[in-house]
């Protein structure tokens, strides 16, 4: 059975590993050992304590678990921007008119501000690629069923980062049109920055006047807003919950970013917490849903077949071993997106 929990300190080679897989772009998981051991350290000191409520720098970091093995990993953070503003760039239309010429032209500008600072945000998504299709709405899902249990730790919006365009060799057209020009450095050189350095070098150096968009080459205009085809499953996975593509695009490669009032996603509006029995054979009503305890620290999710009969959810020993529950406990459980099954 495929588990998703905490991360822990002697997750950090298998974590490193994932952060080199993930390529070019996911900079909330930095191919940087002391950047992912720092955020392993947040995320121990964020699960120990009490909760404090919203507009903390809290940051949680879960991994998906195989027989042992980290196969994935994935974070939330509280508050975006907690420590210093968060950057990203406003899509949206100016409007140019002249009466005595009789024109009225509509244009696309994108202005840099940071609208989206403090929102709870989705980051560091990767699965192995054979664990993609077992694990992947576990994984994703699983932060939102820890949020639900935990509602008082997050604000009342969310926004998820999706990676732009960019080639193998790590040119993007969105940065090579724009960035570039302000900061005589290609795409990996500034992603690299950015692990180091984070964004605030970015309102030192970039415009803060808005950018005409026609006035891009038509390479960058087809960029803005769009996918890498290596986030078209996170991307999925999150606009099924109900998240949204709407004004904001990310500053560096221009892909989108998605937004949500949080209250409204399908993982936190349908979930439900039930109290546990264990039994060793279970009813024909049994269904296959997204399951986890609801406990801080100890916090861990998995897939399975439940029924529910009264308001109790029964549990095979199997399934109530795997996520450290027995008897009277209680457990969140909510429908899956998909007919997705866990490995077991």
């Amino acid at each position: 059975m495929l588990i998703v929990r905490p991360v822990k300190t002697s997750d950090l080679p298998a974590i490193e590993h994932m952060a080199v897989a993930s390529g070019i772009g996911v900079t909330s998981l930095p191919s940087n050992r002391d950047k992912l051991f720092e955020r392993i350290q947040m995320s121990r000191d964020a699960f120990g304590h009490e909760a404090i409520g919203e507009a903390s720098n809290d940051f949680y970091m879960f991994v998906l678990e195989s027989d042992g093995q980290v196969v994935g990993t994935a974070s939330v953070a509280a508050s975006a921007g907690f420590d210093e503003p968060f950057y990203s760039y406003r899509s949206e239309t100016f409007v140019h008119a002249s009466r005595a010429l009789k024109v009225n032209n509509r244009v696309h500008v994108l202005t840099m501000c940071h609208d989206l600072t403090g929102m709870s945000q989705l980051c560091g998504f990767y699965v192995k690629p054979e664990f993609v299709e077992a694990g992947g709405e576990l994984l994703s899902r699983s932060r939102l069923l820890f949020i639900a249990g935990q509602r008082g730790r997050f604000g009342r919006r969310i926004i998820a980062e999706m990676q732009g365009l960019h080639d193998d060799a790590g040119q993007s057209p969105f940065w090579n049109a724009l960035g570039r020009r302000f900061f005589n450095m290609d795409f990996l050189q500034v992603e690299q920055a950015f692990v180091s350095h984070s964004k605030t070098f970015i309102a030192e150096l970039m415009p803060s006047y808005p950018i005409y968009v026609p006035l891009l080459p038509d390479e960058a205009q087809d960029a803005i807003g769009q996918i890498h085809p290596d986030f078209e499953r996170p991307w999925q996975l999150l606009t099924r919950e109900g998240f949204e593509a709407d004004h904001y695009i990310d500053i560096f490669d221009g892909g989108a970013v998605l937004t949500a009032e949080l209250d409204r996603l399908k993982t936190i509006e349908e979930s439900r917490s039930y109290p546990v029995e264990v039994a060793a054979s279970l009813p024909d009503s049994a269904q296959w849903r997204l399951i986890s305890n609801e406990r801080v620290e100890a916090f861990e999710a998995g897939i399975d077949r439940v029924a529910l009969v009264e308001g109790v959810a029964f549990l095979h020993p199997d399934t109530a071993a795997a996520l450290s529950l027995k008897s009277g406990d209680r457990v969140r459980l909510v429908s899956l997106h998909s007919e997705a099954r866990s490995q077991s």
